[in-house]
């Protein structure tokens, strides 16, 4: 029997989606419908799948999902550093555009800085758990192609992952100064290398906040989707109806920004859904999940892709499983 605190996300988003799309079906044309459609059974998998292992967690064992999830991250890994170096055009992150960036086989650069806190998040934890060479292996190389990545969402996030490591080590000064000497000697030894990857993020930044300034550049232009295309829309539209269930041309004028488009699409309905759902995937979870999630949810903040990808959602819930399947990392991690 599956429990109603488990199901309340669902119901909540359901009843949102459903009342948005009926009431409003005259001004919805079918590509309207299908996106819609598309975004809510995204939106509703990972939470699916999390009540799928609530009541299967007895039998859960996901350690060679882990491990292969790993092993492809290091193949990855090593496809951006080829790529990189041999200007590979298949293995760049961009396809259009000419923008700095190597994602390998990760083909939605959207979800690439999603994936890689989750990876460096898992590697580390799987590393401090126990130093093998297939550990020390995958955090290193996920980690180091992280700065090929070419996208603001992944630095954000190694620097975040940075200061993990710094307030988690702050009290043992020998691991500090271990880990800056080792950082420091390896900066030397890379040096050039890590001044062209600056230049490529710099140029790449700054002609942007030359020419459309902070905000055009920090956000990768979707501060002007929100000034043009959803605060216009969200003024003609707003209703009792729409601010507690949704709007329906979602697809014309979502921002990309990830909080903004929750309530766009889903209303308040959406937030509290998502609210219970946090609620629910944290329960009585570790520090390190904690710390997982509310850097993942403040990184959307300035994007956007993370509820509504199944891919990095699932991929998510998989990590906190994992991380928390042994009682003692409450205290730890």
């Amino acid at each position: 029997m599956i429990k109603i605190e488990l199901l309340i996300p669902v119901i909540f988003l359901s009843i949102a989606y459903l009342v948005t799309q009926l009431s409003s079906h005259q001004v919805l044309n079918a590509e309207d419908i299908k996106f819609n459609g598309y975004y809510f059974i995204s939106s509703t998998f990972s939470i699916l799948f999390l009540i799928y292992l609530k009541q299967k967690h007895q039998n859960l064992n996901i350690e060679k999902v882990v491990n292969s999830f790993l092993v492809f991250m290091i193949i990855n890994s090593i496809c951006v550093i080829i790529g990189y170096f041999f200007e590979i055009d298949f293995f760049e992150s961009y396809f259009r555009g000419n923008r700095f960036g190597y994602s390998g086989m990760l083909l939605y650069h959207h979800e690439i800085g999603y994936v890689f806190f989750i990876a460096i998040m898992l590697a580390y934890y799987k590393l401090t758990k126990k130093i093998t060479l297939f550990n020390l292996l995958s955090f290193s190389s996920i980690f180091l192609s992280s700065f090929l990545f070419g996208t603001k969402k992944t630095v954000f996030f190694s620097l975040f992952f940075v200061a993990f490591l710094f307030v988690k080590h702050l009290s043992n000064y020998k691991s500090v100064i271990s880990i800056s000497s080792i950082a420091l000697v390896l900066g030397l030894f890379f040096r050039n290398t890590l001044l062209n990857i600056y230049n490529a993020y710099h140029e790449m930044f700054y002609s942007i906040y030359l020419k459309d300034g902070f905000w055009s550049s920090f956000l990768s232009h979707r501060n002007n989707l929100l000034i043009e295309k959803y605060i216009p829309y969200f003024i003609d539209e707003k209703g009792f109806k729409s601010l507690f269930f949704g709007f329906p041309l979602f697809n014309n004028h979502r921002s990309e920004l990830e909080f903004f488009d929750l309530f766009l699409f889903f209303g308040i309905f959406g937030l509290v859904a998502y609210y219970f759902y946090f609620k629910l995937l944290l329960k009585n979870k570790s520090k390190t999940s904690f710390f997982l999630v509310l850097c993942l949810l403040f990184g959307s903040l300035f994007s956007g892709n993370l509820l509504a990808s199944a891919n990095v959602m699932t991929l998510l819930i998989l990590t906190i499983y994992y991380i928390n399947q042994n009682p003692k990392t409450y205290e730890g991690y």
